[in-house]
């Protein structure tokens, strides 16, 4: 499960570096804290590293019981998937020229795959 525990921990500075994307963009559109709207530019960063909260409480459980119970190798390239999705998804959400649509579907793709694995692995354990 190292590899597993690598993507997890890649999904995590991924998070961080939003995070601090969106401290950037308070300063670089004038909204002071604790606002979160008030600037369309700064409301796409915040939306956006939201929506990568929202998501990480799917992939955190998703991506760890498909390693432990599908397979550790699917595990980590839907991992890899998701946060490749997440990337590509911030910098559409952030740019109003770019669409998030590819990483949204890569990101979801990535969690309902692990999440099927995972019930499929165990249903076949469960019956043998």
């Amino acid at each position: 499960m190292e590899y597993v525990a690598i993507v997890v921990m890649l999904a995590l500075l991924q998070f961080v570096y939003f995070s601090v994307e969106v401290g950037r963009a308070r300063g670089r559109f004038n909204v002071p804290v604790p606002a979160t709207s008030g600037n369309e530019l700064f409301e796409r960063f915040f939306r956006a590293q939201q929506n990568t909260a929202e998501q990480l409480l799917v992939f955190l459980p998703a991506v760890y019981a498909c390693g432990f119970y599908a397979s550790e190798a699917l595990a980590t390239v839907l991992g890899l998937l998701f946060v490749l999705g997440r990337m590509l998804y911030f910098r559409g959400y952030t740019n109003p020229e770019k669409n998030r649509t590819v990483g949204f579907a890569l990101g979801l793709l990535a969690n309902v795959v692990m999440i099927l694995a995972t019930l499929y692995s165990l249903g076949m354990s469960l019956l043998s």
